[in-house]
C-alpha cells in the first residue's frame, strides 16, 4: 500500500480498530485499576455488586451487572477508561460507558450506550474518542466521548459499497444456510434457526451495504430447491461484492 493510501485509510471516519478481550484489571498512569465484586451479607442485599477499584479505592460500582475493562486512552489531563457492562442471560448484548480518571478529581461516569452489535470499536484523536456503534437506520453512527461529552455523529454512506466481511458470513451462516436447513420455505428468514438467527439478523438490519429483500428471495427459492448457493454467490448477490 503506497504512503498516501495508508494515510487516507488511518483519516477515515471509519477506520476504527477493534477492542482486546475485556479484562478486570488494567494499569494506568494513576494506578491499577481493577473491578472486583463486593461481598455482602446475603441476606441484607441480595443479589451482585460489582466495583471498579484505582488503587484498592472503590471509585464506581454496578448492581446485577457484569462489568469488564475494554481498553484505557490516555488523554492530556489524565485516563478515559472504556467499560462494558451486561445483566447476563442468553443473547444479551454488552452496554459500554466510559470513566474519565483525573488526578485530585472525582471520576467522571458517562451515561451508558449501546452499539449495534454489542461490540464496539474506537479510535483516538487527541482527546477526542470515537465509538463506532454500527448502522441504525441507514446511517452509521458514531459515539464521540470529549472532556465528559458525549454526542453522536451519523455518517451517510457515499456511493456503493461492500459490506464487512464478518458480516457477510454471519448473515450468511446463521441466517440463510439455517433457513434453508430448517426447510420452513413459507417463514421469513429471520424466523427460523432460533436465537442465532435472530440476534444476526436484527444486528444487521440497518445497515444499507446489505440486501435484505434480495436475501429474502434468495433463502424461499434456496428453501424451495433445497440448495444453499455457496458463499462467493451470497457475498455478491447480497453483500455488495
Amino acid at each position: 500500500m503506497c504512503r498516501l493510501a495508508l494515510i487516507l485509510l488511518l483519516l477515515s471516519p471509519v477506520a476504527f480498530a477493534s477492542e482486546s478481550e475485556p479484562r478486570l484489571e488494567a494499569d494506568t498512569r494513576l494506578g491499577k485499576l481493577q473491578i472486583k465484586d463486593l461481598e455482602l451479607d446475603e441476606e441484607k442485599y441480595p443479589g451482585v455488586v460489582r466495583v471498579v477499584l484505582l488503587n484498592g479505592e472503590e471509585i464506581h460500582r454496578r448492581e446485577y451487572m457484569h462489568l469488564a475493562i475494554i481498553k484505557v486512552f490516555q488523554v492530556k489531563d489524565g485516563e478515559v477508561v472504556l467499560l462494558s457492562e451486561n445483566p447476563g442471560g442468553s443473547g444479551t448484548n454488552d452496554s459500554h460507558y466510559f470513566i474519565q480518571l483525573r488526578k485530585g478529581a472525582a471520576p467522571v461516569v458517562s451515561e451508558t450506550f449501546e452499539s449495534q452489535k454489542g461490540e464496539v470499536s474506537t479510535k483516538q484523536n487527541g482527546d477526542s474518542i470515537e465509538v463506532d456503534l454500527g448502522y441504525h437506520k441507514g446511517k452509521r453512527q458514531v459515539l464521540v466521548y470529549q472532556n465528559g461529552k458525549q454526542t453522536i455523529r451519523k455518517i451517510s454512506p457515499k456511493g456503493k459499497q461492500a459490506a464487512d466481511e464478518g458480516d457477510c458470513r454471519n448473515l450468511y451462516e446463521h441466517v440463510y444456510e439455517a433457513f434453508v436447513r430448517e426447510g420452513h420455505c413459507d417463514f421469513a428468514p429471520e424466523d427460523v434457526g432460533g436465537m442465532s438467527t435472530v440476534r444476526v439478523y436484527h444486528e444487521l438490519a440497518h445497515d444499507p451495504r446489505l440486501d435484505l429483500k434480495s436475501l429474502g428471495d434468495l433463502a424461499r427459492r434456496s428453501c424451495e430447491e433445497g440448495n444453499a448457493v455457496k458463499y462467493p454467490e451470497f457475498r455478491k448477490k447480497i453483500c455488495g461484492g
